[in-house]
């Protein structure tokens, strides 16, 4: 009866740990590691810049209390939108929820600042600029234009940034480029498209919550249409700044994006895996510039499978 009792509790251990780590949304920290690790490649990353690992945690530490603070305020729209968050679920208590999300922007800002002041001024934004997308009384995720314009330059320029000038200094022989300006409005689109994309999914729940998203406003296939906009813009401009990641993203992404758009009635389960295969595809590709990478994302996806799938009992990723 003891050790029934001690497998119970081991048990129950287990799945509270991987709530909260459920809570740091390991999936969505993905596409910023590659723009980040991108971003590295192209300001030094290419000609012997280290230190690559650190520019992963301060990233990992933005994404936590970015995605924590939007999980905060948006409780009840994504129990609504049937997210399967685990705050929106009540597998972890408000205050923990806080202290994740305050923990993340903390350590963050930790790092960050104490670093070149280009990348303190970038992580301070990047921290100011998650607070102001989710909490009042900004909010600015509940409107459709500056949410559009906060994830393309939050998550694609920021980030690419934020890698490039990390690399940088530590390159003596390397300059900032015109090229690294490009690059960055290149990421701004793919990851607003990316963004418009996912606002199709959640369209009925956001209006029940007076979010007026991009897909709220425009419709569904007019707001798809300003994606496929969006990832030729992104495509062009990764062949005139040189990005081959990004290129080869949009080339492959753009027929599963057209063809869902294509059908009669949009179905959200093709949205869903055309979002997937953009975000696939460009972590694989960074995998061919930085090969360590593959440790987080195998770990992030085979969490996210495992959770998912055994714990909470959807099929998620």
């Amino acid at each position: 009866m003891p050790m029934h009792s001690d497998n119970k509790k081991s048990s129950n251990t287990i799945k509270t740990l991987a709530h909260h780590i459920a809570f740091t949304r390991p999936l969505l920290l993905i596409p910023i590691w590659t723009a980040a690790i991108l971003g590295f490649w192209a300001g030094g990353g290419n000609r012997g810049a280290k230190n690559h690992w650190e520019l992963i945690l301060l990233t990992t530490f933005l994404g936590i209390g970015i995605y924590g603070i939007n999980q905060i305020f948006d409780k009840v729209a994504d129990r609504e939108n049937e997210k399967h968050l685990p705050l929106a679920m009540g597998l972890i208590s408000p205050f923990m929820a806080w202290f994740i999300t305050i923990s993340g922007f903390v350590g963050a800002l930790v790092i960050g600042i104490f670093k070149t002041p280009a990348i303190a001024i970038l992580t301070v934004i990047c921290v100011l600029l998650g607070i102001a997308y989710s909490a009042p009384p900004l909010k600015l995720k509940d409107r459709w234009l500056h949410a559009l314009i906060a994830n393309g330059v939050g998550h694609g320029a920021l980030v690419f940034l934020l890698g490039y000038f990390y690399a940088l200094h530590q390159c003596e022989e390397c300059k900032f480029s015109i090229l690294a300006i490009l690059k960055c409005i290149a990421f701004a689109s793919a990851f607003a498209t990316v963004y418009i994309f996912t606002t199709l999914l959640d369209t009925e729940g956001d209006r029940k919550f007076g979010k007026e998203t991009i897909a709220v406003k425009f419709g569904l296939r007019r707001s798809g249409a300003f994606g496929l906009l969006g990832l030729l813009i992104s495509l062009i401009l990764a062949v005139i700044a040189r990005e081959p990641a990004l290129f080869l993203t949009a080339i492959i992404a753009t027929p599963f994006y057209a063809g869902a758009l294509a059908d009669e009635s949009i179905e959200k389960a093709k949205i869903e895996r055309a979002n997937k295969i953009a975000v696939l595809v460009l972590a694989i590709t960074t995998i061919f510039y930085e090969p360590t990478m593959l440790i987080p994302l195998v770990l992030a996806i085979g969490f996210a499978a495992i959770y998912y799938r055994k714990i909470v009992g959807v099929k998620y990723p």
